[in-house]
């Protein structure tokens, strides 16, 4: 998941230089999670049965820019400045924390085992860190190559050989043999690149979506793009396998579009072809997720909604609780449980069978940064004037009167 190119400079607002400034927003976030809240799209069908409680923020927080799964439904990883925190599904307990990130960690995703966690992040507009962390709270994440400006979006492969991330230098990187440093940089969009996900079928293809509207199939064995999707009317701002050869696409022309690709036996060609576009949200897709089972795709949008559909493209169910925009959505791999954080700072989660809202996680406040030093006294010696002082001074002044 990956915040939207038009979000950036918010965002960046948003990514707190110093534990005073963050104390504004836990502020803010509080107000706004107990303020009314008013949209067009109140009239429309919500499956809300059971309404979320008022959510308490006890300490400063920033916008949640990332959550992710394991594959096994065992774990939930949550992205924001300046930390990743890893939850415990069963209980909803944190489990732990890595604070080894530049600024938001802006996109995550589990290696296949669960065993470690690559996490997308860097400083706007200077550099764009890949990491894989492998889960233990004393170790040191492992950094790929850079890039040089934020990494938005990151995928394993469907057997965790490979990695692929997008970054806002309008680039992507491929990694094909982890733990090997060594990759391939694939730098044919003109914007930046938003959306990256492989397909399940391993060896077999890979897509990047862009700022520049584009959505390019690239051959995973030669790394070069096979096909290329112009439908939509906005910056691609997510990307999802729905099987093998068909994927889901989020805009923020605030639709979904799906497109499908296939290899010709005979000719020895690619083909692709778009099949479907859906009116997902009132105004921009911001973020998009899918299941592990690939039954279920949710999405969240600018109308504050966060939407459950079937991979055939209806929708199932519609949740209303977020008061502000949410940057991050996620499905446990069966689809029954969806979660979604944003710029309040928590993140709700919500069983999508019983159409009902679960609970919420706020994540650790962050440690304080250390107190500045205080510089030390700095006596002053002053001369007190004494009667023979001031009697003399004003015998001279009078001798040069007389002169």
């Amino acid at each position: 998941m990956n915040v939207p190119n038009r979000l950036r400079t918010s965002l960046a607002a948003e990514s707190f230089c110093c534990y005073r400034t963050a104390a504004f927003a836990a502020l803010f976030a509080f107000a706004m999670i107990h303020a009314p809240y008013s949209s067009s799209a109140q009239d429309k069908k919500k499956d809300d049965v059971s309404a979320a409680p008022l959510v308490t923020i006890d300490h400063p927080v920033a916008a949640i820019t990332a959550l992710a799964f394991s594959q096994d439904g065992k774990k939930l990883a949550l992205g924001t400045y300046g930390q990743v925190v890893v939850y415990d599904t069963a209980t909803w307990k944190q489990t732990v924390v890595c604070r080894q990130i530049v600024d938001s960690a802006r996109s995550l995703a589990f290696s296949p085992d669960g065993n470690s966690l690559a996490i997308g992040c860097g400083l706007p507009g200077m550099n764009g860190i890949a990491l894989v962390w492998d889960l233990s709270p004393a170790s040191k994440p492992h950094a790929y190559p850079p890039q040089k400006d934020v990494v938005e979006s990151i995928s394993y492969s469907k057997d965790g050989k490979s990695l692929l991330y997008g970054s806002d230098d309008n680039r992507a990187c491929y990694l094909a043999a982890l733990p090997a440093d060594k990759g391939a940089n694939l730098d044919e969009h003109n914007g930046r690149v938003q959306a990256v996900a492989f397909s399940p079928k391993n060896g077999y293809v890979f897509i990047t979506g862009a700022a520049d509207r584009i959505v390019k199939v690239w051959d995973e064995k030669s790394v070069h793009t096979i096909a290329n999707f112009d439908q939509s009317e906005g910056a691609v701002t997510g990307l999802a396998f729905i099987n093998d050869n068909q994927f889901v696409g989020s805009s923020l022309d605030g639709k979904l579009y799906w497109w499908g690709v296939y290899f010709d036996e005979k000719k020895k060609v690619y083909g692709g072809y778009h099949f479907r576009t859906t009116q997902a949200h009132d105004g921009g897709v911001f973020a998009l997720g899918i299941s592990e089972n690939r039954n279920r795709v949710i999405s969240s949008g600018a109308d504050n909604h966060i939407r459950i559909w079937r991979n055939d493209g209806a929708q199932e169910h519609d949740f209303d609780t977020c008061k502000l925009p949410a940057y991050a959505v996620a499905l446990s791999p069966d689809g029954k449980l969806a979660v979604a954080g944003g710029r309040e700072g928590a993140v709700y989660i919500w069983d999508v069978d019983g159409k009902k809202f679960i609970d919420a996680l706020i994540p650790p406040a962050l440690p304080l940064p250390p107190a500045p030093k205080t510089a030390a006294a700095v006596k002053t010696v002053t001369k007190t004037k004494t009667a023979a002082t001031t009697k003399s001074a004003k015998s001279n002044r009078q001798k040069k009167a007389i002169r």
